[in-house]
């Protein structure tokens, strides 16, 4: 499931990017779900969000960027997902 709202919280825009990986985004905080550790990025350092031909990229401007799979079925999602991160660029 994704969009905005979907999330348990209202306002939260989130989408599966496999069974077991959840991106979250809340307007502030960009958030993966299901790694080894979640992580987080503020939206002042804004993160692009890449779909490639099996990852997942995600990069701030400053920090770690982060890679992770996904399952090629849920690819127009996430790029949707990834179109409105960007939009909420600074």
């Amino acid at each position: 499931m994704s969009g905005v709202g979907s999330g348990v919280g209202s306002g939260v825009d989130e989408v599966w990017a496999s069974e077991s990986t959840l991106i979250a985004f809340d307007g502030r905080v960009l958030e993966v779900f299901g790694l080894t550790d979640a992580q987080r990025m503020h939206i002042a350092f804004r993160p692009t969000i890449t779909v490639g031909s099996k990852l997942v990229t995600i990069k701030p401007t400053s920090g770690a960027r982060l890679s992770f799979f996904y399952d090629s079925a849920r690819a127009d999602d996430i790029a949707a997902f990834a179109a409105r991160v960007h939009a909420a660029h600074p």
